[in-house]
Parts: structure tokens; sequence; C-alpha cells
């Protein structure tokens, strides 16, 4: 599979929401262990949870497997400072790392499917990155080549790893994830979750 690290990226404070979206049933359990479950059929070569708001509560509910979990404690400055906190866990963990996989904990539809076919296609079209489109867009499932590692480390702010993406253009290797724009940040987009 290559030397591929991944990061799950889950500290927000869900404020839209009100309530930890981490924690939010979907299939019976909660919506964050629902996209670490996705994970469990791989051999990454370090698998980091990054928590930040909620992180005790989220640990009480949540088996974490395999994962190293680690807590922001800069959550509130941005989803970038939860970035590049799992960027550099992965990258202790694994000094040797090529590659580095990003998930989000609020993509309800990401699949173990979806992740075989970015692996798939990232490792076989020899880009940069290879992110998901959706909605006419490129966007987060993402991996990036470990040249992009200092890039990565270097954001700031509430600058996500979208902001490479869109940076690079023709070196993006893309995969269709047709329900990957549905996230829940809103308490109707969690009653519309009930609904697909």
């Amino acid at each position: 599979m290559g030397n591929i690290g991944l990061v799950v990226l889950a500290a927000g404070a869900s404020r839209r929401l009100g309530t930890p979206k981490q924690l939010l049933s979907f299939q019976q359990k909660p919506l964050l262990q629902h996209v670490l479950d996705q994970t469990q059929e791989y051999t990454f070569s370090t698998k980091v949870l990054v928590l930040g708001a909620f992180a005790e509560q989220i640990l009480e509910s949540v088996d974490p497997i395999s994962f190293h979990v680690i807590i922001n404690e800069q959550w509130a400055a941005g989803m970038a400072s939860s970035l590049r906190a799992g960027v550099m866990q992965a990258l202790v963990d694994c000094p040797m790392l090529e590659h580095l996989l990003f998930l989000l904990s609020d993509q309800p539809f990401v699949s173990s499917e979806l992740i075989q076919s970015l692996i798939t296609t990232h490792i076989q079209h020899d880009k940069l990155i290879t992110a998901c489109r959706y909605q006419g867009q490129l966007g987060v499932p993402a991996i990036f080549e470990k040249s992009l590692f200092p890039e990565l480390l270097q954001l700031q702010g509430d600058r996500g790893a979208n902001a490479l993406i869109q940076a690079y253009g023709d070196r993006v290797g893309e995969v269709a994830f047709k329900l990957g724009s549905f996230d829940v940040d809103t308490e109707e987009d969690y009653r519309r979750l009930g609904n697909i």
C-alpha cells in the first residue's frame, strides 16, 4: 500500500450545532466512531486522531482503536492548528512517511471503499495530491505526498488542506465522492442526514 499515514481531524467545537458533532448518532454509533471504523481494514504506517474541544467527553464515548490520540490545546486557533499537530505527530511516529491521508470527523459518507479508491488512485497516478471531487470542486478526504508536508505545516488559521488542493491544480488527482459535500454543521444538516 505504500508508506501512508492517516490523520483524522476531530478537534472542532461544533459552534453552529451547539453539541459535539463527533458524538451525533449515525448508524447506531457516534459519527466519529463511524469514520474511525471505516479505516480499520487498512494497514497505515501511523494513525493519528486529533481531538480538541470536548476531548474528554469524546474519549468516554468513542473507542479510538489503533489510533494515536493527541489533544490539540490550540484547537480554537482554527483547523490549521489541528492539521499541523496531526502532521507533526505522524512524522514523530513514522519519520520516513511518504504520504498522508486526511479525513474529517463530520463527513458521514466516508467509506472504506472511498479510502481504497483514494489510495489506489494516488499510488497509480503519481500525483502530489489525490483529492475527492464533489459539487464541482476538489476537497478532503485527500492524500498528500511528502514533498508537501512542509507546506502543510505552514498553514494558519482556518486554512485547511483545501488551500493546497486549490493551489496545485493540475498536479492533483481526483476521486468522485458524490456525497462528499454533506457534512454536519447544523441541526438542519443532522435532520437531513436521517433522510438520506
